[in-house]
């Protein structure tokens, strides 16, 4: 069996940037003085094991300038461009996101959706779909879906789902949803790692978190509530 090859990659599962190729193919292309070369390859991650692609291409008019202190002088190399499919995550999904989709499916579709806008750089509609999740969540949570955001963020707190410096917050990712969807607002990517640490947070708390305590509350071994007196001869 021949020797696997090494490539640098990006898997969009678990974020390694190492892998094996498992096929490769080189295209060149000449027009006059100009070149380019393209070379396609299928990757195997060799954190997870998914298997993805990628591009990889060089032309001769494209360089990056880097200093090399042996010569004393900036160096031309040719500039690499690399694409990958999927597309190289933009935020790790967490640990804990079959748990969401095996709570509701559709809450798990959205939720995976919002990931999938965010590597593809859609953040509008990435921003879209934080709002569309946290609705999809109130609505199992058995909060009216006809409800105006404001009224959904006050019947959650009353229901001790969130707490009011949650609501707080909960309520600037829901105005930035509403902004991105119906004002123009092109949210940048640190603004839209805000906004998922919000809406993850939020998620974790309401549907997980009760029965994470739950189950290392059983593992706990329980204090004895008096203590006990050795015997005196």
């Amino acid at each position: 069996m021949p020797e696997k090859t090494f490539e640098e990659g990006h898997c969009s599962h678990c974020g390694s940037e190492r892998a094996d190729v498992l096929a490769k193919h080189r295209e060149v292309f000449h027009d006059g003085d100009f070149q380019a070369v393209t070379h396609y390859m299928v990757l195997e991650c060799r954190g997870c094991g998914y298997i993805y692609f990628k591009s990889s291409s060089t032309n001769s008019e494209d360089f990056d300038y880097f200093f090399d202190p042996e010569e004393g002088d900036y160096i031309p190399h040719h500039a690499e461009t690399n694409h990958y499919w999927p597309p190289s995550a933009k935020r790790r999904r967490p640990e804990w996101i079959d748990e969401v989709d095996l709570k509701d499916r559709v809450l798990g579709s959205l939720f995976n959706d919002v990931y999938t806008a965010l590597s593809n750089n859609l953040g509008v509609l990435a921003a879209i779909g934080m709002r569309t999740v946290f609705d999809r969540a109130s609505e199992l949570l058995g909060i009216d879906s006809s409800k105006t955001f404001k009224d959904k963020l006050e019947a959650l707190r009353l229901d001790d789902h969130i707490t009011e410096k949650e609501a707080t917050v909960l309520a600037v990712l829901i105005d930035a949803g509403n902004a991105a969807a119906h004002r123009g607002w092109r949210p940048k990517p640190k603004q839209l790692d805000a906004m998922m640490t919000i809406l993850e947070a939020f998620l974790h708390r309401a549907f997980l978190l009760a029965e994470v305590g739950a189950e290392l509350h059983k593992d706990v071994p329980v204090r004895s509530s008096k203590r006990q007196k050795s015997e005196t001869p």
